[in-house]
């Protein structure tokens, strides 16, 4: 079985070669000026985790040579806790009873207003798999923040080019979709019911996004469903690479969110280490030179500055994780789609990136410069 369908080689292909990989070969990899995804294998294997002082110090020099010492500062809005799905590990999912919220067209731009008021420039617009959330809705919208934010990025249900091309003629050029996990024997069961179940057309729908002209891909599995971690991460490198080969013109973008407690709690299959990802953070950044690397506030905040300096380039900040929580949250209430390790304001955040010496960049380009 192909481990996907952009691979000529099985997940037991993959998986045999990582496990046989020697600590010679990932210090031949690191020497390299550039890095294959046969690097990137050596990078992610058992042989590589007790190099990680080695790789950090080769990840930190990439990561200043195209990105200096900045870090992109950022934060989600969310629209809609109503889903489709009925996912097992999202607080979100269908079948829980609990009263939802979707915001209006006005409380998503005092949600906005409120995270510019925090210096944010950059903007995640988080729909929910909701289908009453259209795209001639969300298109509307960007329209209007595009008055204050310089950059969109959006995380949608998966869509076809027509109506990605909406969004993106209407302002926003970043499109994220986590695949969740790219394992298809395991994926039914994390997905029961709900057009998410579709394994297929949620794997392809950022080709359709490509398509449909966004400037950044962005892509992700959820950490802690699949236990062979590595087998992930060589899927999801196998998915920018496809992605950077057919759309030349867009930026790929990786995401490591994993999995945290829900209001509902859920026991969590596979847990993943902090040293695990580390290694898988490294390991994107040396075969990713130029790739966007983003870190949430699942995790804490001594970790993201860590992995900051090495590897990461974006970080979110000061984030609220439920339709309406910017506002909740100044009235003093707030419970969110999953648990944050990182509470920290937006002035905290930065403060942590300077006493690391780096700089917070709410803003890295400008349309003038196109």
């Amino acid at each position: 079985m192909k481990m996907l369908p952009y691979s000529n080689f099985t997940a037991e292909e993959i998986d045999g070669y990582i496990r046989s990989v020697k600590p010679e070969q990932v210090k031949r990899s690191l020497s390299q000026a550039e890095h294959k995804f046969t690097d990137f294998l050596h990078f992610i294997s058992p042989a590589a985790a007790d190099l990680l002082p080695e790789m950090t110090e080769v990840s930190a020099r990439i990561k200043r040579r195209h990105f200096g010492n900045t870090v992109r500062t950022f934060a989600p809005l969310y629209i809609s806790s109503y889903c489709m799905n009925n996912c097992v590990y999202c607080g979100f999912r269908k079948s829980y009873d609990y009263p939802r919220r979707r915001l209006s067209f006005d409380e998503v731009l005092n949600e906005a207003r409120i995270i510019r008021d925090m210096g944010h420039e950059s903007l995640l617009l988080i729909t929910g798999e909701d289908a009453k959330i259209s795209p001639d809705f969300t298109a509307d919208l960007i329209r209007v923040l595009k008055n204050d934010f310089a950059y969109i990025n959006i995380e949608y249900y998966p869509m076809t080019e027509p109506s990605y091309r909406k969004l993106y003629e209407a302002g926003c050029h970043g499109l994220t979709i986590f695949q969740e996990t790219y394992d298809p024997e395991l994926y039914p069961s994390f997905h029961p019911s709900g057009p998410k179940a579709n394994y297929q057309f949620r794997l392809n729908a950022l080709a359709e996004g490509g398509k449909a002209g966004f400037y950044n891909l962005g892509m992700g599995a959820l950490l802690g469903l699949n236990p062979n971690w590595r087998l992930e991460a060589s899927n999801m490198a196998v998915h920018g690479l496809w992605i950077r080969k057919h759309f030349w013109k867009s930026h790929p973008q990786f995401s490591f969110p994993r999995i945290t407690p829900t209001k509902w709690g859920y026991n969590v299959p596979a847990p993943l280490s902090d040293h695990d990802l580390e290694q898988m953070i490294l390991a994107f950044r040396l075969a990713f030179h130029e790739a966007d690397l983003i870190l949430s506030t699942r995790e804490k905040p001594e970790f993201r500055l860590r992995m900051a300096e090495s590897a990461v380039s974006h970080l979110s900040a000061g984030s609220q994780v439920d339709p309406g929580g910017y506002q909740d949250h100044l009235d003093g209430k707030n419970l969110g789609q999953f648990s944050m390790n990182d509470q920290s304001s937006v002035e905290q955040v930065c403060a942590g990136i300077r006493k690391h010496g780096m700089v917070p960049v709410f803003k890295d380009w400008d349309r003038s410069f196109q």
